[in-house]
C-alpha cells in the first residue's frame, strides 16, 4: 500500500506541472502504465517490491522534469497560419460591402457586415475553447433533433418564394439552408462508433442519408442537398468502415441521388446545368451571360467606382465575386481564389496532424466540406464552370448568419487542431 501511495504521489507531482487539466488522466493512466511495467520487471530480476518501485521512479526522472516536459508537448497550439487567411478572407468581406454600399444604399451593407463579424467573433472564441469530445455523446440525439425540425420545417413552417421556413413567432429560420451543418457533426460522431462489420450497417447508413436529403431536395434548397451529398460520402469513405463497405454505402448513396434527381429534375433545371456560356443569353441564361461579361472585359486592378457595371441580380451575395473583379480586377479575383486554396491546403495539413483522433479527423473534414464547397462552387460557377445555383461567397458575401456560423465552424476546427496531442481512447464499437 505505502509502494501504491508513493506511485500516485509521484503522477500527482508530474501532473502538477502539467497546466492542462483536461490531459492529467490519460497521462496518469499511461505514466501508471509505464511504472508497473517496469516494477514487474525489477521484481522478475529478484528486486523486492519497495526497491523495484525505488528504481522505477528513479528511471522515470524529476517530476518536475518530466512534468515540464509533458506540459511543452500538450500545450494547446494554434495554427496562425489559418487564423491569418481568416482575417484576410474577413477584411475582404468587408471592402466588398463598403464598396457595394457606397453605390447602392449607403454604409447599411458595411454595418451590418460588422455587426456579424462582431457575432461571428464571439462564436469563434466560444467554438475555439470548447471540448467538442464532449459533444460526440449526443450525436445521435443531435441528428435526429434536426431531422424532426425538418421534418416540422415541412409541414407547419412558412413558406416563402416556394421554400419553407421554420416559424419560431420571433424569428422565421431557413432551418433547411443551414441543415447540413449540424447533420454533419451528428454523423461524424455517429460514423466514428458505429460497427461497420455489420451488413445493416450499409442500410442504416443510406438512411441516415436519405431522409435528410429528401427533406433538403424536397425544400426548394438544392445546394444545401448538394452540400449533404457531398459530405456524406466524403465522412463514410473516412469512416472506419473496410474499402468494400464504404464503397457499398457510397454506390447505393449515388444511385439513389441520380435516380431521385432524374425523376424530379424540372425543364428549368436542366438548363441551368449548360456549362460556359449560356445558350439563351436574353433568357434563362441571363444571369450569367452578364457575369461572364463583366468577367472578360475586366481589367487587372479594376474598372473604378465610375464604371458601369451590368444589372445583375444578387450582387451581394450569389454574384459577389463579379462584383470583386469588376471593381478590383482580375488581381483581387485570382487572391480570393488563390486565399482559398492556400487556407484548404493548411487545413488539410491540420487534419492529417489529428489523424489519430477518428472522431476529430472526420469532424474536420466534414466541417471543410461545408466551407469549401461554396467557396469554390461560388467563385466558379460566376465563369459558368459549375451548375448556376443559389449559393454564397463564405466570409465575404453579404450575409450575417453565414458570418457567425461559419466563424463558428472555423473555432470548430482549430479547437480539433488544438487537442491534437490530448491522448485519446477510441471507443469500442457499438
Amino acid at each position: 500500500m505505502n509502494q501504491q501511495k508513493q506511485i500516485d504521489a509521484y503522477i500527482r507531482e508530474v501532473c502538477s506541472h502539467i497546466k492542462r487539466t483536461d490531459v492529467h488522466e490519460s497521462i496518469a493512466l499511461e505514466l501508471k502504465g509505464h511504472l508497473e511495467e517496469k516494477i514487474e520487471q525489477y521484481q522478475s530480476e529478484g528486486m523486492s517490491e519497495e526497491q523495484a518501485v525505488d528504481q522505477a521512479i528513479a528511471d522515470m526522472g524529476s517530476p518536475v522534469t518530466l512534468g515540464k516536459q509533458l506540459h511543452y508537448a500538450h500545450k494547446p497550439r494554434m495554427e496562425w497560419s489559418i487564423l491569418a487567411i481568416l482575417a484576410g478572407l474577413i477584411s475582404c468581406g468587408l471592402l466588398v460591402m463598403h464598396g457595394l454600399g457606397t453605390a447602392q444604399s449607403g454604409n447599411a451593407l458595411l454595418t451590418s457586415k460588422l455587426w456579424g463579424i462582431l457575432a461571428g467573433t464571439a462564436a469563434f472564441t466560444v467554438m475555439l475553447f470548447a471540448d467538442y469530445r464532449k459533444g460526440k455523446r449526443y450525436s445521435t440525439h443531435l441528428y435526429a433533433g434536426t431531422v424532426l425540425l425538418m421534418l416540422a420545417t415541412h409541414a407547419l413552417g412558412t413558406t416563402m418564394n416556394g421554400k419553407p421556413y421554420l416559424d419560431l413567432g420571433f424569428l422565421t429560420l431557413d432551418l433547411l439552408g443551414i441543415a447540413s451543418i449540424p447533420l454533419v457533426i451528428a454523423l461524424a460522431g455517429m460514423f466514428a462508433d458505429w460497427d461497420w462489420k455489420r451488413q445493416r450497417t450499409i442500410w442504416i447508413a443510406f438512411a441516415a442519408f436519405a431522409l435528410p436529403f429528401l427533406l433538403l431536395a424536397g425544400g426548394s434548397a438544392p445546394f444545401s442537398a448538394v452540400l449533404f451529398f457531398a459530405a456524406f460520402v466524403l465522412l463514410v469513405v473516412l469512416s472506419p468502415a473496410q474499402k468494400r463497405v464504404a464503397l457499398a454505402t457510397v454506390g447505393l448513396t449515388v444511385v439513389f441521388t441520380i435516380a431521385f434527381v432524374a425523376l424530379t429534375i424540372k425543364p428549368y433545371q436542366i438548363e441551368r446545368l449548360h456549362l460556359g456560356t449560356p445558350a439563351d443569353p436574353s433568357g434563362s441564361g441571363y444571369t450569367i451571360s452578364q457575369s461572364l461579361q463583366v468577367m472578360h472585359s475586366a481589367s487587372l486592378f479594376g474598372s473604378g467606382s465610375d464604371a458601369t457595371l451590368p444589372a445583375i441580380p444578387a450582387l451581394e451575395s450569389d454574384f459577389v465575386f463579379t462584383y470583386v473583379v469588376h471593381q478590383y480586377g482580375l488581381a483581387a479575383g485570382t487572391a480570393i481564389l488563390c486565399l482559398g486554396i492556400v487556407l484548404l491546403l493548411r487545413l488539410v495539413r491540420a487534419a492529417r496532424q489529428v489523424r489519430r483522433d477518428t472522431y476529430g479527423f472526420m469532424l474536420m473534414t466534414g466541417l471543410m466540406t461545408l466551407f469549401f464547397l461554396p467557396y469554390f462552387w461560388s467563385i466558379l460557377m460566376t465563369v459558368g464552370l459549375v451548375p448556376l445555383i443559389s449559393v454564397n461567397l463564405p466570409l465575404i458575401s453579404h450575409g450575417n448568419a453565414q458570418v457567425i456560423l461559419y466563424m463558428g465552424l472555423f473555432g470548430l476546427m482549430l479547437t480539433i487542431y488544438r487537442h491534437k496531442d490530448v491522448p485519446t481512447c477510441q471507443p469500442q464499437p457499438k
